[in-house]
């Protein structure tokens, strides 16, 4: 990977875990304030399928971040399941997280939009 421009701003949230509701429902909590950094946005794929006689779609992204303590706690175990991305108001569920070649300097996350 060469040198990418960061032009987007995203927000990386941490799960903190299930409080509940008022109405005693558990619901997730997430760390709004985690990490806030500029990033490469890139759409990679969308489809569109129908499951319980709906019409669902799915957006695949990928952000290019750079390599910091924070980001790389995306890539430690379970990463994709404590983390999440904030992105102009919508909110992307973490698919993959990409160290390239192991150099600790980029950064590729991919990521499915929460519809």
């Amino acid at each position: 990977m060469a040198k990418c421009r960061l032009t987007e701003r995203i927000t990386i949230q941490k799960y903190l875990g299930e409080v509940q509701n008022e109405n005693g429902f558990d619901v997730p909590m997430w760390d709004d304030c985690y990490y806030k950094c500029w990033s490469n946005f890139k759409a990679v794929s969308g489809k569109e399928y129908e499951a319980a006689k709906a019409t669902q779609t799915q957006n695949i992204v990928t952000f290019t971040v750079r390599y910091c303590k924070k980001v790389a706690e995306l890539l430690k175990k379970d990463g994709t399941k404590n983390f999440r991305i904030q992105y102009q108001d919508k909110i992307f569920n973490i698919e993959y997280v990409y160290d390239f070649e192991n150099l600790h300097e980029w950064v590729d996350v991919k990521a499915s939009e929460v519809v």
